[in-house]
């Protein structure tokens, strides 16, 4: 081994280090988590208002939501789908509410990832006003995205029963197909908020750091929710962490995602200084 160069293990953990700590990026993870926290409600409404709007059924919408929901605790679950159920009942007005407060706080979480991308590439924001503005649109157009993918799933699902297609084939093929769809998704998100600064091959490289944990979250936190579920306080403290803890995985995967989209983008490992015309000489 020549004088200066590492070992791949040494390589690897200074990698990491990079990633996540040199990076600022483990900063980050509790802000972005928060925002997921506090969109949890606002998006389970906005999503069943909106496919409202979309469908125009709202017994559709009605099942849509307890798709949404499934993933909390049951007691917090029959309360969201009760909320979300007196959209249509009370008022117009608290459906435009519900979207609107939904586009609110999702554009939050959005708002933290752009600034983490900006700052791991080194590139300028886009000021408060057109930020904002965008953060929303980005936000907006996700949550047309989710809708429309649980309709076509729905109308799939159907068509799989019609046609008796073989359920092994099914059960290797939805994993792969939602995988490849996260990955695009979250791909597309860091082309958006990078503004032109970013290569695809970067992106599609976050994208699918970024994916996999995102797929792995909800089975995870199904798991441990089904295994605390319970009414002793105790049990009700280990489900409020399991959905905080939820929040913070899927925090940790987008900005993961975000740190990998960046060290292929820069060709170098973050934290680090980047290499002058002088140490290139040399």
């Amino acid at each position: 081994m020549t004088a200066g160069a590492q070992s791949p293990p040494r390589r690897v953990l200074g990698e990491v280090v990079g990633l996540y700590w040199e990076s600022g990026l483990g900063d980050d993870v509790p802000a972005l988590s928060w925002y997921l926290l506090a969109s949890l409600v606002p998006l389970a409404l906005g999503l069943t208002a909106l496919a409202a709007v979309v469908l125009g059924d709202y017994s559709q919408a009605q099942a849509l939501s307890e798709k949404i929901a499934h993933v909390l605790p049951k007691d917090v679950k029959d309360q969201v789908v009760d909320l979300i159920l007196r959209t249509k009942r009370d008022s117009p007005l608290l459906i435009a509410g519900s979207i609107a407060g939904m586009l609110w706080t999702c554009s939050g979480a959005v708002g933290v990832l752009s600034r983490c991308l900006s700052r791991l590439l080194g590139i300028p924001g886009t000021g408060i006003v057109l930020g904002k503005l965008r953060n929303v649109g980005i936000a907006a157009a996700l949550t047309i995205l989710i809708v429309l993918m649980v309709v076509v799933a729905s109308a799939g699902t159907g068509l799989v029963h019609r046609l008796e297609i073989d359920y092994v084939l099914i059960r290797l093929a939805v994993p792969l197909i939602t995988l490849s769809v996260t990955l695009l998704i979250c791909a597309g998100v860091y082309l958006s908020l990078a503004v032109g600064n970013l290569s695809f091959r970067a992106a599609l490289a976050g994208g699918a750091v970024g994916g996999l944990i995102l797929q792995l979250t909800p089975t995870a936190a199904g798991y441990y929710l089904r295994w605390v579920s319970g009414h002793t306080p105790v049990e009700l403290f280990l489900m409020l962490a399991g959905v905080l803890f939820t929040c913070y995985l899927a925090a940790l995967g987008f900005l993961l995602g975000a740190g990998v989209t960046a060290r292929i983008q820069l060709g170098r490992r973050l934290g680090a200084p980047a290499a002058t015309d002088s140490d290139r000489v040399t």
